[in-house]
């Protein structure tokens, strides 16, 4: 993780107090916050008995549209078993485009009965960077990947793409979702489709329209009944790291070494979840800067527990999940951590529900962490009447009117979907719109950092979603601040933009290297650049934390004299190093004392010439 703060408190005194803390809050349990399911009004009463769902703004006209995924097999009298395209019109209603847009699939086959349906996922991704979103879809089957024309309509290009497999039996696995990620950090997003009977597929993008196969030579086509792959890069050496929660056996994860190397490596980071494991929420919520996980499980007669691993500065996870009373929300599927109250700290909330366990309530958990200083969650389900008792398997939470407080869409088995239009939130808000130059167009796999009246946020856009993955901004809730402090996006490119002093209550428009910025050329080279001719000094960290190493070539035999300025120009340091002969120097500067922000370094030599500029960002 790119920042780090050092200031938390020991969670095993979390679990202890967690009984008291959970009885003073029920005061603040969240009865304000609301939800009413609006799915017949909004237009969707014809998303029956689905699968996944995924939103992403496929017109461009800067609202959210809607793809659902019926698990029936495909069936042209059976009109529960197409999937349809919902157009957003703005105003919280949608229309059917599915046969104007040509995104039904009419052509996949017609397969026998399966358990978890025939249809399953949608993933949201520009994968050949035009500036328009493309579809994946994973089904029992052939895949599909629906190119955007940008006219509105779609052509299915899985075969051209390479995505397709030769052998019969792989084309009739149950294949349940796919990834999109940028292992390589070329800036072409790559494809990791999951499996839960099959051979899990791994693909590199070419970058011309065409994929490679590396599921043998990566050593992930794995056969672990696999329902979900979350990227993240937890050794934190600029590589995105794939964990992969796996229904029958341990979850993995896998650490992205280069080269088309992975090292499996949960026990290491204490990752280990022997349930059966559904969905993965990624988040922080505790506001250190390092993301948790919550897993859900089959909590059913209580089989198995869920997982929720608290992240820590040092290795490894902490699973501490009866601690915060998240154990056990039955038959668990899709979940998600966002900010349901715009009050500043990441929610929680779990579906569930399977044909051997009925009328179980959906769970949402309020974060009580800013309100007490202390994590906790309440379970406010009831309450906020999002304690919905179908079947549910499909979550994606977006913000259906652009009005800033997120809603949910909860995809049911066997019933019409739920659309639960967010009530009763009067928090301000801020989201971010990425899009990547040097990195791949969405955005993902970029950390976001954003500071508001005295509270630090961290977020992680990697848009996936159990059954799904999202185009969508990135949202804050800013609870009563007036503006934004800072923001500061580190890309997967490593180029890290930061915005100051920026409005509320928008939807801001992040490209990458339209910030104050810092190029970053690999994890351990990294070369600052302010449209600066003669930089020729390298800084890192990036951002630092109490120091910071600045490197140059060093050319001249003499004394040296190295400032620091701020941005408006002041100078707040400055430092004289002795002659030396060394070609390649190192200063360590202490940089504990200066005030997080973005800081001009001059090094010049005995008769002030200057030899070298640059830049590094503070940031705790």
């Amino acid at each position: 993780m790119i920042w780090t703060v050092h200031t938390r408190s020991d969670l095993s005194i979390i679990g202890l107090l967690l009984g008291i803390c959970l009885t003073l809050c029920d005061a603040k349990s969240g009865a304000a916050q609301r939800y009413d399911e609006v799915a017949s009004t909004a237009g969707l009463n014809t998303a029956w008995e689905g699968n996944g769902v995924a939103v992403a703004d496929y017109d461009r006209d800067g609202d959210l549209d809607l793809y659902y995924v019926s698990r029936k097999s495909q069936n042209a009298l059976d009109s529960r078993s197409w999937n349809r395209l919902f157009q957003n019109q703005g105003d919280g209603t949608f229309i059917d485009v599915t046969i104007s847009a040509g995104v039904r699939a009419d052509f996949l086959p017609e397969v026998g009965i399966h358990q978890f349906g025939s249809k399953v996922s949608a993933s949201w991704a520009d994968y050949d960077n035009d500036g328009d979103p493309d579809l994946f879809l994973a089904n029992v089957g052939p895949e599909v990947l629906f190119r955007n024309n940008g006219d509105g309509t779609f052509t299915d290009v899985a075969n051209q793409a390479g995505l397709q497999v030769v052998e019969q039996a792989d084309n009739e696995a149950e294949n349940v979702g796919g990834l999109w990620w940028d292992y390589d950090v070329d800036g072409f997003l790559d494809l990791y489709i999951s499996s839960w009977t099959g051979n899990n597929r791994f693909y590199r993008n070419s970058g011309d329209g065409t994929f490679e196969d590396l599921s043998t030579e990566t050593g992930l086509g794995l056969a672990d009944s696999t329902w979900m792959a979350m990227p993240y890069d937890f050794n934190t050496d600029g590589l995105p790291d794939l964990y992969l929660a796996n229904d029958f056996g341990p979850n993995q994860l896998f650490l992205n070494q280069g080269g088309n190397q992975f090292l499996e490596a949960t026990a290491e980071f204490g990752l280990y979840d022997a349930g059966e494991s559904m969905g993965i929420a990624f988040g922080d919520v505790n506001h250190d800067s390092f993301p948790e996980l919550f897993i859900t499980n089959n909590t059913a007669a209580r089989r198995y527990f869920n997982s929720f691993f608290l992240a820590r500065p040092g290795l490894p996870y902490q699973e501490s999940a009866v601690a915060f009373g998240l154990e056990d929300t039955n038959w668990g599927w899709g979940t998600e951590f966002f900010d349901a109250d715009n009050d500043g700290d990441l929610d929680l909330f779990a579906v569930n529900g399977a044909f051997l366990e009925n009328d179980t309530p959906n769970r949402l958990f309020k974060n009580l962490f800013l309100e007490d200083g202390l994590l906790s969650f309440d379970d406010i389900s009831e309450s906020s009447r999002t304690d919905g008792r179908a079947e549910s398997h499909g979550l994606v939470v977006f913000d259906l009117e652009n009005d800033g407080d997120l809603d949910m869409l909860v995809s049911n088995y066997s019933e019409p979907v739920y659309l639960l239009r967010n009530r009763g939130v009067i928090g301000k808000w801020f989201k971010v719109d990425l899009e990547g130059t040097l990195s791949n167009r969405d955005g993902l796999g970029a950390s976001l950092m954003l500071r508001s009246g005295g509270v630090t946020m961290y977020r992680e856009n990697d848009a996936i979603d159990f059954l799904g993955q999202s185009i969508q901004p990135v949202h804050f809730g800013l609870g009563t601040v007036s503006q934004v402090d800072e923001l500061h996006i580190k890309w997967p490119s490593g180029r890290v933009d930061t915005w100051l002093n920026l409005s509320i209550n928008q939807i801001f428009r992040a490209v990458e290297g339209s910030g104050i910025g810092v190029d970053v050329e690999s994890p351990d080279s990294r070369v600052p650049n302010y449209g600066i001719s003669n930089s020729m000094l390298k800084t890192y960290p990036m951002p630092a934390l109490d120091n910071v190493t600045i490197q140059y070539e060093n050319s001249e035999d003499h004394e040296k004299e190295l400032s620091v300025f701020t941005i408006s120009g002041q100078e707040v340091l400055s430092l004289q190093i002795p002659p030396s002969s060394s070609i390649l120097t190192e200063v360590k500067l202490d940089v504990s004392e200066l005030p997080n922000g973005l800081y001009l370094i001059r090094l010049a030599g005995n008769r002030g010439t200057s030899i070298g500029t640059g830049s590094f960002l503070v940031l705790r």
